[in-house]
């Protein structure tokens, strides 16, 4: 298969970030190295000069700040500072295996879903990422169905809800 460029990757994240920055303004697309990312997964930042290896995970967060422990794949969101954090390199590496022309609807899928994510948290309801969940099901079904298909979604591989179920969510 033939990889997506990082520069068509890019595109295509900055262009959704700059579609929703009406609605969550001061939202921003931070672009890091691999060993960046995982580093500041781990809450720890890198030093220049020091190696990942010796790093453990930090103790999990308290509060509401506990979704941003563990990410599904190369792209997080931080509703306490606004920030998507993006590892490019990851995300190529994540969607090179698929077909072509799923990679573009498969990347919309995962900043879609980080951005919604934001905007879910900042509201008074519990569970926010799955609630950013369904809203990208409702809206962006084919891009919901693609990270589905490759178990990038917090339900993975279950059963649909019932029309029924999906009626209560409105």
């Amino acid at each position: 298969m033939t990889e997506m460029r990082a520069e068509d990757l890019l595109a295509i994240l900055r262009r959704i970030v700059r579609d929703f920055s009406p609605l969550l303004p001061g939202m921003r697309l931070e672009v890091v190295s691999s060993e960046a990312f995982r580093a500041r997964l781990l809450g720890k930042p890198i030093l220049p000069g020091e190696a990942l290896e010796g790093l453990r995970p930090a103790a999990p967060p308290q509060g509401d700040r506990q979704e941003e422990a563990s990410p599904l794949y190369p792209l997080h969101a931080f509703p306490s500072t606004s920030v998507v954090m993006v590892d490019v390199e990851g995300m190529r590496a994540l969607i090179a295996e698929e077909d072509r022309r799923l990679q573009r609807v498969l990347t919309e899928g995962m900043i879609l879903r980080e951005v919604i994510y934001l905007a879910t948290s900042r509201q008074p309801f519990p569970d926010p990422r799955s609630r950013a969940e369904t809203i990208l099901r409702r809206h962006w079904p084919f891009q919901y169905a693609a990270l589905r298909s490759v178990g990038l979604t917090v339900s993975g591989f279950e059963r649909p809800a019932t029309a029924e179920n999906l009626a209560k969510d409105n």
